[in-house]
């Protein structure tokens, strides 16, 4: 064999070996990440709708194991003020899917010091989710590229539907929600745009 076929070889063989450590790093990544259970609850703050109202507070919790999740937001005393068709005191409860994750170094070390915003920010990661409360239903995906995390939602109602997008920005000791949507009632081409900012 001559020297450059020896040399086409040993680049196959380092490239495919390159290859085969990338897909089982991933497999083994996924694996292990299916084995991890984990549950987060924190506060929640919904701003007011008109300047002479109080902010609604509340707490959120995201748990679950591996790429399945689930979670709830419960605000409470929001159903005496809100229309039984749009808050219960059952809250707001959902459901995910998380199809593609990239755990970090950074996703590591923020996990180990117990620091659950920078691990989550830290994470490159993408997903859709469910979710139902009172009398509506509603559905979305969202994606971490490491530089942004965004996504997208739906919500269907018995009166109303609202769709937009939304950011999540870590800030300060809290992480903001910035959403971006319309609302519209059914029947009618009464177009609302929103933009509110919730910080969890």
């Amino acid at each position: 064999m001559t020297r450059k076929g020896k040399a086409y070889i040993f680049i196959i063989a380092f490239i495919s070996g390159f290859l085969i450590l990338g897909i089982a790093s991933n497999s083994l990544e996924n694996f292990l990440f299916n084995q991890i259970p984990y549950s987060y609850t924190s506060y929640l703050s919904i701003p007011p709708n008109h300047p002479h109202e109080a902010p609604i507070g509340g707490y959120y919790k995201i748990y679950g194991k591996g790429h399945d999740f689930n979670f709830c937001i419960v605000l409470p005393g929001a159903e005496d003020q809100e229309s039984p068709l749009d808050y219960t005191a059952d809250g707001l409860n959902g459901t995910g899917k998380i199809n593609e994750i990239d755990i970090t170094y950074n996703t590591i070390i923020s996990l180990l010091s117990g620091n659950f915003k920078n691990a989550l920010f830290n994470t490159k990661v993408d997903g859709n989710f469910t979710m139902t409360c009172a009398a509506w239903t509603g559905y979305g995906n969202f994606t971490n590229t490491g530089q942004n995390f965004l996504g997208n939602f739906k919500i269907n109602g018995p009166i109303s539907n609202w769709e937009g997008k939304f950011n999540l920005i870590p800030e300060n000791n809290q992480i903001a929600l910035k959403s971006d949507y319309i609302w519209y009632p059914h029947n009618t081409l009464n177009i609302k745009e929103v933009k509110k900012t919730y910080y969890m």
